[in-house]
């Protein structure tokens, strides 16, 4: 599943000029695109992920709003929804925007899309990418559960998705793993295994960070989940506690929940 407008466009949700919480101690101009491959239950962007929030923008717009905002940041991320869908429009904004602002890039994907993110890291360098692991890469009937896929797909997807932390490990300078601990899909102890099979990979990243989510019911997830509980703070503090135990001493340890912000354990 590709997405791809014409080279001059992408179809997205919007724009925030100035975030504090996508790149991890930096300030980011975020663009969200529309679309995605998952179908997460508990998705805070479902409607923008299913494609029912989205305009097709020229590029030259978003440069345009990204050169207004570039003393202010020091990131231009683009997130969604899964960017890769739009990887060739993808590539001609980053290298408009790395001409014109002189911004470092950023990429937030799921991972699943290894061809599309060959083709992005082939034309442009992209300085810090954010993958979001959704569950254990070995099993599939979890990981399915908990993207919102059928198991024989899940299956092919978590070794697309391994190829593709693999393959991102090699093109980028920081590499950010995130996890979110959703209640009634994942429990510490399956974020431990997410920790444990990541490190066995044995990364080479300048910079490699792993980090803890607190799910939140925001307004736009799905009925399923938006009448569960936030994950407490202190399990998910405590969980990012466990993992440190995991990972070798040169990946960093974090957790994220709306209390404290990001907070670095290690």
């Amino acid at each position: 599943m590709h997405i791809q407008p014409s080279g001059s466009q992408l179809i997205i949700g919007g724009w925030k000029e100035t975030s504090l919480v996508d790149v991890l101690e930096s300030v980011s101009f975020t663009l969200w695109l529309s679309y995605c491959n998952f179908k997460c239950p508990w998705c805070s962007n479902s409607r923008l992920a299913r494609g029912y929030e989205k305009k097709v923008v020229p590029i030259g717009e978003i440069v345009s709003h990204v050169r207004e905002a570039r003393n202010f940041v020091d990131y231009f991320h683009v997130t969604g929804g899964e960017p890769t869908l739009q990887y060739r429009s993808l590539v001609t904004l980053y290298l408009k925007i790395k001409e014109e602002t002189g911004l470092k890039l950023s990429l937030d994907t799921n991972a699943s899309l290894p061809e599309a993110l060959q083709y992005i890291f082939s034309h442009v360098k992209i300085d810090h990418v954010a993958i979001d692991v959704k569950a254990p890469l070995s099993v599939a009937a979890l990981y399915a559960r908990v993207a919102g896929l059928q198991t024989k797909i899940a299956e092919k997807i978590v070794e697309r998705v391994r190829e593709g932390i693999m393959l991102t490990s090699q093109n980028t300078e920081f590499l950010e793993l995130r996890t979110l601990l959703v209640p009634d899909l994942l429990s510490p102890s399956d974020i431990e295994t997410i920790s444990r099979e990541l490190a066995n990979l044995d990364l080479k990243v300048p910079r490699i960070a792993y980090v803890v989510q607190q799910f939140i019911p925001y307004e736009g997830v799905p009925d399923e989940y938006r009448n569960k509980k936030k994950t407490p703070r202190e399990l998910v503090k405590q969980t990012a506690e466990r993992v440190a135990k995991v990972f070798p001493d040169n990946v960093e340890i974090w957790y994220r929940t709306i209390e404290d912000g990001n907070v670095r354990i290690r």
